[in-house]
């Protein structure tokens, strides 16, 4: 990667048994995947953990469910970071959020629209404001095609200014999902539920005519078969 690397976070990697289907691992396209701050209960306790899992009910609150040791809780990285490492990082990184929502990049690396996460040496790396233009020289996106992830050997994205339609790619087809008018910001595409092959995680516009917020961010099932 030619963007250097901005820091390089703690010790060790801890990977969780998973069965065969679900692999442990960044690029696995998890709905629910998240970067989660751990703090400890001793405010005297120097230390501080970070963890990047998932949990197999894909419409779990994440970071509750780690934090009362559930059994479905996924793991992909474990670290506990030496304090002289957690003052390198941006404060932008720790203020005001317990979980970061990450969807998968490639087998080796996810990202929150903007950075870029990659567990290398057993270490996690982040490689900030790099995504969307990494992302359109892995896949051969056009500047005005936005990347929403991929996996499973398909990669999603959307073109800027036009929201409600989002494209698949697998090696060279492509086909699109047409959206409702609710969607205007397509955020992450991760895998679905029970009701459909895929999750897309979206700003939309609230339902109903009554709303305190102009906009909400809540999930789009799709199915694959729906694609044209």
């Amino acid at each position: 990667m030619a963007t250097p690397l901005l820091f390089i976070l703690g010790t060790a990697l801890v990977l969780a048994a998973a069965p065969p289907f679900e692999p442990a691992r960044l690029g696995s396209g998890q709905r629910g995947l998240v970067l989660t701050r751990l703090n400890p209960l001793d405010p005297n306790e120097k230390e501080c953990t970070i963890v990047i899992a998932y949990h197999r009910d894909p419409g779990y609150p994440m970071a509750s469910g780690y934090l009362k040791n559930d059994p479905q809780t996924v793991i992909v990285h474990r670290e506990t970071l030496d304090p002289k490492y957690e003052k390198t990082i941006p404060p932008r990184f720790w203020s005001g959020w317990t979980s970061l929502e990450l969807f998968s990049f490639d087998k080796d690396a996810a990202f929150d629209g903007r950075d870029l996460y990659r567990i290398e040496k057993g270490h996690l790396r982040i490689y900030p404001y790099v995504a969307q233009a990494e992302a359109r020289k892995r896949y051969g996106l056009k500047e005005n095609e936005i990347f929403l992830g991929a996996f499973d050997g398909r990669a999603f994205y959307w073109v800027k200014g036009q929201p409600r339609t989002v494209y698949v790619r697998s090696g060279s087809q492509v086909r699109r999902f047409e959206l409702g008018k609710r969607v205007t910001e397509p955020l992450g595409m991760a895998k679905g539920d029970p009701k459909g092959d895929l999750a897309l995680h979206t700003v939309m516009l609230p339902a109903g005519f009554f709303s305190f917020s102009p906009r909400t961010v809540g999930w789009v099932v799709l199915d694959l078969k729906d694609a044209r």
